[in-house]
């Protein structure tokens, strides 16, 4: 069965059950599928070539809705969040050459003339029906059709369209649903932008089984005001986001097992997650499951987990990225994490060059260089150890800056670690800058330096002194990406603004 006949049989069994919570509006699973329905016409009416479709919107109903549509019509579709900046819309839409665009927003006049013949679409009476209507599945996307493509950062400025298909999502989905908690009714966070792939951890988990996305806005995201009102007055049960998204929300008193009882699994991708964070988590909700998982862009998602305990964190200096999913093998190759199997992506959309060099096979089946770095023990379990391309060659020695890091997160009163490279107008390395997330303060210069000589100290005996960073920077928060991640170019800006 096609991935969206399994969501409309949800629709047909429990019309009423809702699909979707904003802050203000609920939304129904037949409402979604009258929106499906609407917006599909609009699509056929067209008479489009069978090219993506690019969605420009927010994470919200109507954006949802449109992404749905477009599977239904047998198109793929680029989500791309309203608020990218321009240049990389238009780079997006130049690279994939879309055979519509889809708008779920008002567009300032630079987008007007960027998308002169789009499509806009907005929430109406005619959309919100009461009835659930009759749809063909027909040309709906199947088997090794593509279903998004999600574009990621290029190496040359030019961002890359991962093509994500069809029966790699149902196989994450399927993954998913039956390897993590089983909650009925399950109320699922939704927070990450549905152009970043950490999206499909909510949407199509909660699609298959009934469950109601938790659908945080922008505005909600970025002001800890807003933020905190909308989480302590909804019921939440299943926590997704990026470790760095969980570290705000830990700032509050609030986010604890005591005033969120039903909050009752954690589930972590998209970047690294801390022991400190990890401990931290498991002390304010020490009945919770907590999970971390791993898997880049190009594998759908994630690939593997494994479940936080107290145990494991005192075992693992850093915590551990787990077990393969089913129908995944993982090797290490020339000390690089390797993904072979049924959830990797089709490739880079229209770009073999990128394709050739990331993808290729093994025995047969589908595989992707990662770039990462790892192990895996002879239980099975995978272990992170940084990125092969966040080395750095610094007065002749080889230096692996996410071990640095490592090393800083552990000592006391620093919540994070960033160690960035300086470099000269040779592109070479001449300092180490380590940015340290902390909550303590500082009277002067002088305390500063007492504190920075104290860490050096404790740092000494874990890493090498080539490894030592040149200079400490004190942040209380990391700057963080729209997609919730800490943001790495920013802080580089930071240190250049600062010379």
């Amino acid at each position: 069965m096609k991935l969206l006949e399994q969501i409309f049989e949800i629709a047909k069994k429990e019309p009423d059950l809702i699909v979707l919570a904003e802050r203000e509006q609920k939304f129904t699973y037949r409402q979604l599928f009258a929106a499906v329905s609407h917006i599909s016409e609009q699509i056929n009416e067209r008479n489009l070539n069978q090219r993506p479709i690019l969605i420009f919107g927010k994470n919200d109903f109507i954006t949802l809705a449109a992404m749905l549509a477009t599977n239904l019509t047998g198109h793929a579709y680029i989500p791309v969040d309203a608020h990218t900046p321009f240049e990389r819309t238009e780079m997006i839409k130049s690279a994939a050459k879309p055979a519509a665009v889809l708008t779920t927003v008002e567009l300032s006049a630079d987008f007007e003339a960027l998308f002169t013949d789009r499509i806009s679409l907005e929430l109406t009476d005619q959309i919100l029906t009461d009835k659930l209507p009759a749809l063909d599945f027909s040309k709906a996307v199947s088997g090794n059709d593509s279903n998004y493509i999600i574009y990621t950062s290029g190496t040359t400025g030019v961002p890359k369209g991962v093509e994500v298909s069809h029966d790699n999502i149902v196989t994450f989905t399927n993954w998913m649903n039956n390897d993590f908690m089983k909650i009925e009714n399950n109320q699922i966070l939704s927070q990450a932008l549905y152009s970043f792939d950490l999206s499909i951890f909510s949407l199509y988990p909660s699609l298959t089984t009934g469950g109601t996305l938790i659908s945080l806005s922008r505005d909600e995201t970025t002001n800890f005001k807003l933020l905190f009102e909308r989480l302590n007055k909804t019921v939440i049960n299943t926590w997704i986001s990026t470790p760095s998204f969980v570290d705000i929300c830990l700032l509050d008193p609030s986010f604890t097992e005591k005033e969120h009882p039903q909050l009752v699994q954690f589930i972590f991708c998209g970047e690294e997650l801390t022991k400190k964070t990890a401990e931290k988590l498991l002390t304010a909700f020490p009945s919770a499951t907590i999970y971390n998982t791993y898997g880049p862009t190009e594998a759908t998602g994630a690939i593997s987990s494994v479940k936080i305990t107290k145990e494991l964190l005192t075992e693992n200096d850093r915590v551990p990225i787990g077990f393969a999913k089913p129908g995944v093998d993982l090797k290490i190759m020339d000390k690089e994490i390797i993904i072979v199997g049924d959830s990797v992506a089709k490739g880079y959309f229209e770009n073999p060059e990128k394709t050739e060099q990331a993808f290729f096979t093994v025995d047969g089946k589908p595989a992707y260089h990662t770039g990462d770095a790892g192990s895996i023990s002879a239980d099975g379990m995978l272990r992170y150890q940084g990125r092969i391309d966040f080395q750095v060659k610094f007065n002749g020695f080889r230096i692996e800056l996410q071990d640095i890091e490592a090393n800083i997160q552990n000592l006391k009163e620093i919540e994070k670690a960033v160690v960035l490279p300086k470099t000269n107008d040779q592109h070479k390395v001449t300092a180490l800058i380590a940015y340290l997330e902390t909550e303590k303060t500082f009277e002067d210069r002088a305390a500063e330096r007492a504190f920075t000589k104290e860490l050096k100290a404790e740092l000494s005996k874990t890493i090498m002194d080539y490894m030592m960073p040149t200079k400490f920077v004190y942040l209380k928060k990391f700057p963080l990406n729209q997609n919730g991640k800490v943001d790495r170019k920013a802080l580089a800006q930071k240190e250049r603004g600062d010379n």
